[in-house]
């Protein structure tokens, strides 16, 4: 769904309806988040109304997300104070919002019984026993584990319904109307065809040999193309998991021990693609099989298919257990490659099925797969190991330990060579640099901001890679001599005549076209051939469709040119026609259109209402309080 939104978020009718939708909630009084002042109560990390939040429920869940982070930061203690206050903000603002909406929900004389409030506890997994049952003396367990009083927690659920019901009173009103839902759907759905003329830069025959002098000229107007670029003689050593786990000693039982608690990670079932078309009888199911048999292409069975009351649709990389219908999954797992296998009978209705791509299933062996294994159980050793073992080398650095004097026993690996800015050797081969790509890229970018004869210091990267950096020399990007580059020169100079000369033609014969004569005039009078486009749809290319001509189609009127590079020539084309679907003849694709523009309105709006309906109830937060609760005093 997000990337039928992300296209569709560019269209004009979206763009129209999603305004009106921000009108409405400008009506509702979005103004921004709560503003950080003070005049609160004391006692309080922030009131709303006549509704105090404690310090004990903002501590609650200030902790909870710490300790989210924490499974993500190697040190949370190290984490800057704008970033702990950022957590703060967010908690005390969802708190905020939380108890607005109840207040919000009462005002409104929403109210929850207390036997949904029980039913909603007693449901609740953490809180059943062995025999699957609510057992209250695992719930008291639970809760005084997260610090909670049944109380406390019974009042919490009482309010998460209530404003739960709220929300799903506002989220009803959120249905777009059918006639946006037939527009969107017309738009989404148009397809274009168009006539065309390629001018192909191959075939043409290259220009002479001109003299050095233009050849000069043409390299000075063109230098970045024929400069060295800077290289740099570096000095490194890295200390990661992965080279403290080379030099570490594994037994075969060590081995096996790991693969067996982890060889489901390289294994996976067999996966096909296909395409699939379900009809109610039998005789229809033939008919339509009869015509894809025939040579007909997808495109035209599903036309075919929606003519004829009957379904289409395509399943990528989908396993066995994923398809619905056993009968289907038997028929297509067995099924050669590119041909049509059916009818299938089954109870959704007749099915025929054409597999469109197949990936074998993969089930390596131990003895396969032995130095994967042996490099991740390095890995995870070495992971244990390398926080000790940085700390030495910190220390061996700041005594005079030269970088080539690291013992072999640390671990750690050791390079030296010449690089560019990118890594890449004199030869252009990636530098052979012992460490995963993030770290690699980090140790580049301080050898370039390096100066020769620096301190040697240990720097932690990415992924808890150590590395050590030393300049030895510095040679500065500078122009290649012109007779090192003088062929490369000439060839590059050759394509650029070329690709004027066909850039000159393609635009004659668009101004020929703009002039008031057919493109198949035109195109005659050149000797050249017009081709009829299949119809385009909007966002993709078919094939024998240039990607560059596509994506300007949409933007054209009937009998509009255009001209377009491609990366084998030019093509001048003119839009030909535009075909709309009529949406009062699938019903069903609007209807699609429709719930996924309603499932889309209704995320907005909630956002909006409980936004505007926090910043309406005036929130006040205890500015010292929560200064001292996230560690800023």
């Amino acid at each position: 769904m997000l990337g039928f939104f992300r296209s569709l978020a560019g269209t004009w009718p979206a763009r129209i309806f999603f305004g009106l939708l921000a009108v409405a909630f400008v009506g509702w009084g979005i103004a921004g988040r709560s503003n950080f002042g003070g005049g609160a109560d004391p006692s309080s990390i922030a009131t709303v109304g006549d509704t105090r939040i404690t310090a004990a429920q903002f501590e609650n869940g200030y902790r909870h997300e710490m300790q989210r982070i924490s499974q993500e930061v190697p040190d949370p203690s190290q984490l800057p104070p704008d970033v702990r206050r950022q957590v703060g903000n967010e908690v005390l603002q969802t708190l905020i919002t939380q108890k607005a909406l109840v207040s919000e929900a009462n005002r409104m004389g929403l109210s929850v019984p207390e036997s949904a409030v029980q039913a909603e506890i007693t449901a609740v997994p953490a809180f059943q026993g062995l025999n699957g049952k609510f057992d209250h003396n695992q719930y008291l367990q639970v809760l005084q584990q997260n610090n909670l009083t049944p109380a406390r927690f019974q009042e919490e659920t009482r309010e998460d319904l209530t404003k739960n019901q709220l929300l799903q009173t506002v989220a009803a009103g959120g249905q777009p109307p059918k006639l946006l839902a037939s527009i969107l759907y017309t738009y989404l759905n148009e397809s274009r065809t168009a006539d065309m003329v390629t001018i192909p830069f191959a075939g043409r025959t290259p220009p002479a040999a001109p003299t050095d002098a233009v050849l000069q000229r043409y390299v000075a107007n063109n230098i970045s193309r024929y400069t060295a670029p800077e290289y740099r003689r570096i000095k490194m050593v890295v200390l990661s998991p992965g080279t403290i786990g080379r030099t570490l000693a594994m037994t075969d039982a060590d081995l096996h021990t790991w693969w067996e608690a982890h060889k489901e990670e390289f294994q996976s079932p067999e996966k096909r693609s296909m395409e699939v078309i379900t009809t109610d009888t039998d005789a229809t199911a033939r008919a339509l099989a009869a015509l894809w048999r025939g040579g007909a292409s997808w495109d035209a069975m599903q036309a075919a298919a929606k003519k004829a009351g009957a379904t289409a649709s395509t399943l990528t990389d989908s396993t066995a257990q994923a398809i619905p219908a056993p009968e289907l999954a038997k028929a297509a797992f067995a099924a050669p490659l590119n041909q049509v296998t059916g009818p299938i009978a089954e109870p959704l209705g007749v099915q025929l099925v054409m597999v469109t791509g197949m990936t074998a299933a993969k089930n390596p062996t131990y003895q396969s797969m032995i130095d994967t294994i042996r490099t991740r159980l390095g890995e995870e050793r070495g992971a244990d190991l390398i926080d000790e073992r940085a700390q030495k080398l910190e220390e061996m650095f700041a005594g005079g330990t030269r970088i080539d004097e690291v013992p072999a026993d640390m671990g750690a690996a050791g390079a030296e060579g010449t690089l560019d800015a990118a890594g890449n050797t004199p030869e252009g081969k990636p530098g052979p640099i012992p460490a995963p790509q993030d770290a690699r890229v980090k140790l580049i970018d301080d050898a370039f901001h390096a100066q020769k004869g620096d301190t040697t210091q240990l720097t932690e990267g990415p992924g808890h890679v150590w590395y050590a950096v030393q300049v030895l020399d510095v040679t500065k990007a500078a122009p290649k001599p012109f007779a090192s580059i003088r062929m490369q020169a000439l060839s590059d100079w050759q394509a650029a005549q070329i690709r004027h000369s066909a850039e000159e033609d393609a635009a004659k014969l668009l101004t020929t076209v703009k002039g008031g004569e057919t493109l198949a005039a035109a195109a005659w009078g050149s000797g050249r051939q017009v081709t009829r486009t299949p119809p385009v749809p909007r966002g993709r290319a078919p094939a024998g469709v240039p990607a560059q001509l596509a994506q300007v189609l949409p933007n054209l009127k009937k009998g509009d040119p255009t001209m377009v590079e491609t990366p084998t020539g030019f093509v001048v084309a003119v839009l030909a026609d535009i075909h709309r679907p009529d949406a009062a003849a699938d019903e069903s694709g609007v209807a699609q259109v429709r719930q996924k523009l309603a499932s889309l309105t209704r995320d907005v709006m909630l956002d909006a209402y409980a936004r505007a309906v926090a910043t309406n109830a005036h929130a006040v937060p205890n500015t010292k309080l929560f200064d001292q609760m996230t560690g800023e005093q």
